[in-house]
């Protein structure tokens, strides 16, 4: 149930997210209520929207491929954190966010975590039919710092 509830989540980002931008912050509320109850290993596998997608869909298409031993190794996953840190960076800037904040910046903040979660989005459809549904995983930042 929790699964379909966070693909239904995920759906309904996707699609509707660049015209309601608080449901980004919705979502990192959500991922914020989780990692505190201390459910944080299980985000990735059980709870993360984008998770419940790759397992539910994508698997269905993908080549359930061995994933690349570079994918999973500290210095992709430091490349990959790092590239993703300053990107969030940058938009944050770019949204005024580091100044101080008015009446839009709650939905400009969840405008920033919508591209962020398009983004990947972007890079983990392709490896998904490339070699494996979960192949973003290992290089997903926000689980990778939730694993260490």
């Amino acid at each position: 149930m929790i699964r379909i509830a966070s693909l239904t989540l995920y759906i309904v980002m996707i699609l509707a997210g660049w015209a309601f931008p608080l449901l980004g912050v919705f979502l990192l509320a959500v991922m914020g209520v989780v990692v505190l109850s201390g459910k944080r290993k299980k985000w990735c596998g059980f709870y993360c929207p984008r998770g419940s997608f790759l397992d539910l869909v994508m698997s269905k298409v993908s080549p359930k491929k061995p994933i690349p031993a570079f994918f999973r190794s500290k210095k992709t996953w430091a490349a990959g954190l790092a590239i993703f840190s300053l990107v969030f960076a940058f938009q944050l800037r770019n949204a005024g966010l580091f100044g101080p904040w008015d009446a839009g910046s709650l939905s400009r903040l969840g405008f920033v975590f919508y591209r962020m979660c398009l983004v990947s989005s972007a890079i983990a459809v392709p490896l998904a039919l490339w070699k494996n549904h979960r192949s973003w995983c290992t290089v997903c930042p926000v689980g990778n710092l939730l694993r260490r």
